[in-house]
């Protein structure tokens, strides 16, 4: 069980990567591009650049937090955690990885609620190009979604490593 979340965690962390690679290679072109013709030919740029940008940031963001979690790097009180016993600890990181699972559960509902929204009502943005804002308002429960699948996949495995040392010690 532990070399097949290990092994969907690694082709999970090579799909982001490279996505959000894709995505800050395109928003660099697209802010160098719009600098260069804020300058040289003001007449040609484009009212959408500064919107396109802020989606593939933001986009890129909520795909950069399912490997923080994977790569133990998510927001948690260590210095609280480490004034414990290593037996209260590894209970405490259990925990930890529970809320976080939990705190993105209830995130990725609410992205879900923004998509509705923004499909029930058609909302667009304000530029020439008209975007569909539920499209990039799918950016959190996707970013979430993936990040309480994470938290789970460590849970599995944090419970597989203790389950397997404890038969060790016996």
């Amino acid at each position: 069980m532990v070399n097949f979340v290990s092994r969907v965690s690694n082709v999970l962390g090579c799909a982001e990567k490279f996505l959000i690679g894709i995505m800050a290679i395109l928003a660099i072109i697209l802010i160098v591009t719009e600098t260069v013709l804020r300058y040289l030919a003001p007449a040609l740029l484009p009212d959408w650049g500064a919107e396109v940008t802020v989606y593939l940031v933001g986009w890129a963001t909520m795909l950069s937090l399912p490997s923080l979690v994977a790569q133990d790097k998510h927001v948690r009180a260590d210095l609280v955690v480490d004034q414990f016993s290593r037996s209260m600890r590894k209970i405490l990181e259990v925990v930890v990885l529970l809320v976080g699972a939990g705190f993105c559960a209830v995130i990725f509902v609410a992205g879900i609620k923004m998509v509705q929204f923004g499909l029930r009502f058609g909302e667009i943005s304000d530029s020439s190009l008209s975007f569909p804002m539920w499209v990039f308002y799918l950016a959190v429960p996707f970013g979430y979604g993936f990040s309480m699948l994470r938290y789970v996949m460590l849970l599995i495995k944090r419970l597989t490593e203790s389950r397997a040392s404890s038969v060790t010690a016996d």
